[in-house]
């Protein structure tokens, strides 16, 4: 108990670090013409409420309120992007709890318009926080950007979030508008057409959650990890036995291949910049010799830079460091089979 105050720094000082590194390499992507975008199912209701289950805690500690109010007319899933939708809406709602200190944040969904095969959806994040000036509200969505130079030291963040957001909706064919008086909250906005997918009602029907294998999802599962660097191991071990796996390390690529057992191991996480070997001379290796296991590249560069050199390389998939847990589990899952299952 004695340590949870200087814990609790700690974690903040990390995720703020995360945060800046995350948004730098995500802003640098976009630039760089290297985001591409999903076309699948997706629930808008669905999406927006588990953004707004994360962020209660944080709305809670301030004393202010945090809901959803939707449009019945949305009956149906949508075609679309799920992670950057989720990308969008997360920074929005972060930044409204952010900026405000007493009433809350509301997020709205509209139907505008419905066609047979498209519909036209407005999303809305209301809140009563400081307001934005009329002269700052262009200023805003420029990158590396805030409203003042004291915003950043007392709330935080890069002033890379709202230009991000910005650009992914750009490339979209929509846009992120703003209305906003100082004093008097802000509402951020932004109207997207999508193809229909399927009724609501279907969908989770067909779909339902399973919450029992949430806690140990990779139970059974043995993944080789292939890492040079003691904290990367440490960070990656503790998430991945924390989730039930099984985790044996190779230290190069040289390692790896005297390590890999497909007898054993589920599964490769191959760090892609070490000693002795790289990991692109070793999953050129491991495939030369038939080796077909799933294998997940772990590198701290941009694509753009690794793109190149991965071509020719029969990898499932890669994940980029420092990694975001959740989606190094979703990468896992989607290459392996727990025994749970």
């Amino acid at each position: 108990p004695d340590q949870k105050e200087q814990l609790d720094v700690l974690q903040f000082s990390a995720n703020s670090l995360l945060c800046i590194v995350n948004d730098i390499l995500d802003y640098n992507k976009i630039e760089a013409g290297k985001i591409s975008f999903e076309q699948v199912e997706m629930d808008i209701k669905g999406i927006i409420i588990k953004i707004l289950s994360g962020l209660r805690m944080q709305a809670k500690e301030k004393g202010i309120y945090l809901q959803y109010e939707g449009d019945e007319a949305l009956d149906c899933q949508v075609m679309g992007d799920p992670t950057r939708f989720a990308q969008v809406v997360q920074n929005l709602v972060g930044n409204a709890v952010k900026f405000t200190t007493q009433g809350g944040v509301t997020v709205t969904v509209g139907v505008i318009s419905k066609g047979q095969s498209t519909v036209t959806v407005k999303v809305s994040v209301i809140d009563t926080g400081i307001g934005i000036a009329k002269q700052n509200q262009q200023l805003i969505f420029e990158r590396f950007t805030q409203e003042d130079s004291t915003t950043s030291r007392k709330y935080g963040g890069t002033g890379l979030g709202l230009a991000i957001c910005k650009k992914i909706l750009l490339l979209q064919n929509s846009d992120l508008l703003i209305k906003s008086e100082p004093g008097k909250g802000a509402t951020f906005y932004f109207t997207q057409v999508f193809k229909k997918g399927k009724a609501l009602a279907i969908a989770n029907e067909s779909a339902p959650v399973a919450e029992p294998a949430k806690q140990k999802p990779l139970l059974g599962t043995l993944i080789l990890l292939v890492e040079d660097n003691n904290v990367n191991i440490m960070v990656a071990r503790n998430f991945l036995e924390g989730w039930g796996a099984g985790i044996e390390v190779a230290h190069n690529g040289q390692e790896a291949i005297d390590m890999l057992d497909v007898a054993r191991h589920q599964l490769v996480l191959m760090d892609l910049h070490m000693p002795v070997m790289d990991g692109y001379t070793a999953i050129r290796k491991i495939r030369e010799q038939g080796i077909g296991i799933p294998i997940i590249a772990l590198t701290a560069s941009l694509p753009s830079e690794v793109d190149a050199e991965m071509k020719g390389l029969a990898i499932n998939g890669y994940v980029l460091k420092p990694f975001v847990p959740e989606d190094l589990l979703k990468k896992v899952m989607s290459h392996t089979v727990s025994a749970e299952t």
